[in-house]
């Protein structure tokens, strides 16, 4: 045989193994597991969870009843919890149209929810057939407005059941088309994520997706410790704030946190755990075992727990918890997948 040709046959074996290492470590990284298993799922139950808001809100404003006010209650919840489930992807068509803030404007630091729904409620625009919450603030398109008006004493009226149906309506069709933007189109998102390459207009690396991943996850741990339980909390038990804390008057506080958390293990699972040594990998699922720990033992509502003395130590427990984990997400699997995080917005700063 031809030394060339063997020289040709060694080449090309080599190549061949090239591709599949390559191809390994592709594969290594999950996003086809992260977007398949969390992503998709998750967009998928926001949209179904806000249809059905949609439907009870028509159902209750066409003949009220306490019945049928718990039953849109009960579908209130379920959707902000779908939407607490996807909240820690930062990134992506949740983004398009302000998508996000649109959702949930929250911490509401200035009042803005409570002010432009009030205003909104008194305005004669909102008896007009052409009447659009689109065009309206953020502030009264999303949850917040919604939980202030299906979850305050006052008895809902015509006017606020017009306000109601609007936002539910606008809430279903922000999944709706979040979702779509992920799985149609001549350039859907989903494509992007997952196979980041030099010709992805999104992401030209694994490392790119995973440090923006990574970012994802720490700045969610930073708005469920700075926002979601240092706000209400305060210094003291004296100067706590209950109502600050987030789904107070639903009481989906806690719960919300907890499909928070589901979230980012699930995310790290999925995206990250093939990239992790062992040891590491041990040490990070006890931290969540430890925050689940801490977590069961905060028997109160958030909003209440915080002014106990006993349930407040309980949740400062949680927060120190969580706080181990953040310091797991941005110095050790930082560290070890050689990313580093970035400049990170807080919503709602």
């Amino acid at each position: 045989m031809h030394p060339s040709y063997k020289g040709r046959q060694l080449l090309s074996g080599l190549i061949v193994l090239a591709q599949m290492l390559l191809a390994t470590h592709a594969q290594a990284y999950g996003f086809d597991k992260t977007a398949e298993q969390y992503l998709i799922p998750g967009y998928r139950q926001l949209a179904d969870a806000t249809g059905l808001l949609r439907v009870s809100s028509d159902r209750y404003c066409s003949q009220p009843s306490e019945q049928q006010r718990a039953s849109l209650q009960s579908h209130y919840r379920s959707a902000f919890l779908a939407w607490q489930t996807v909240q820690p992807i930062r990134f992506g068509p949740v983004q398009y149209l302000n998508r996000d803030y649109r959702f949930e404007l929250w911490p509401d630091k200035r009042g803005s929810v409570n002010r432009h729904l009030g205003q909104l409620l008194a305005d004669p625009e909102l008896d007009s057939a052409t009447f659009d919450i689109t065009r309206k603030s953020a502030a009264v398109q999303g949850f917040s407005a919604l939980e202030m008006l299906l979850f305050s004493e006052q008895p809902v009226d015509e006017r606020s059941c017009r306000l109601i149906r609007a936002i539910s309506s606008n809430l279903a069709h922000m999944a709706l088309g979040t979702l779509r933007d992920w799985q149609q189109g001549d350039e859907p998102y989903l494509k992007h994520f997952k196979h980041p390459n030099p010709d992805n207009p999104m992401f030209e690396s694994e490392p790119e997706l995973a440090g923006q991943l990574l970012n994802s996850l720490y700045s969610q741990l930073e708005v469920m410790l700075t926002q979601k339980l240092d706000r209400p909390l305060g210094e003291t038990a004296d100067k706590a704030r209950g109502s600050r804390a987030e789904g107070w008057r639903s009481e989906t506080s806690l719960a919300a946190l907890d499909h928070n958390l589901e979230a980012l293990q699930t995310i790290i699972s999925l995206a990250f755990a093939d990239e992790l040594e062992p040891e590491l990998s041990r040490r990070i699922a006890q931290q969540f075992d430890i925050i689940r720990h801490s977590r069961q033992a905060m028997t109160l509502p958030l909003d209440r727990a915080v002014h106990d003395d006993a349930q407040r130590a309980r949740v400062i427990d949680y927060r120190k918890a969580l706080s181990g984990l953040k310091q797991l997400v941005s110095i050790e699997i930082a560290n070890e997948l050689g990313l580093s995080l970035g400049f990170n917005s807080l919503d709602g700063d």
